[in-house]
């Protein structure tokens, strides 16, 4: 019994000098942090059009993942007198994906008019002040990116074709 209890306590001695704890991993990464390689070439695109239109960048990008009926909002600042456009793409699973601004009231001042993964619109205030951008996926879930301009008023700028150069989204894929 003495040898068998020797062993035991010589086997767990062996273990403990072996171990080696795995250094903490901090938080978890944010659904910010996750790029999607075809989302971005497909921002990326839009926005050079956009650029050559007299637009230039506003903000940093917005990135996440929103699943199917979730809606993020952007607080935003604009001016009047100011235009602004922004261009979101979402990812394959993502099969329609909207972008509406609020004004501080709540009340819809502006909407984009695309179909599928691809959002693009206009805005020019009448008043200066605190506006919400939101984006919403209004159906399938995942990864989306998102741009905001801003321009003079005046400039002839259609949204529904500032994907034109962007390379073609891929087909959502069916899980079962």
């Amino acid at each position: 019994m003495r040898a068998a209890l020797l062993s035991l306590f010589l086997l767990a001695g062996a273990c403990e000098e072996g171990h080696v704890e795995a250094a903490p991993s901090g938080d978890a990464p944010r659904a910010a942090e996750f790029r999607s390689p075809a989302v971005t070439r497909a921002v990326d695109a839009a926005s050079e059009l956009v650029q050559t239109r007299g637009f230039a960048t506003q903000n940093d990008d917005t990135r996440g993942f929103l699943v199917e009926h979730a809606t993020e909002a952007r607080e935003t600042p604009m001016r009047s007198g100011t235009c602004y456009v922004a261009v979101a793409a979402g990812s394959s699973a993502m099969r329609e994906l909207d972008l509406r601004i609020y004004d501080a009231d709540g009340i819809e001042v502006a909407s984009d008019t695309n179909d599928g993964p691809r959002a693009a619109l206009l805005f020019c205030p009448t008043q200066t002040g605190t506006y919400y951008l939101t984006t919403r996926a209004s159906a399938g879930s995942g990864l989306y990116q998102l741009r905001t301009f801003r321009g003079p008023t005046g400039l002839d700028i259609r949204t529904d074709d500032v994907f034109r150069e962007a390379p073609p989204a891929e087909p959502a894929r069916e899980t079962r």
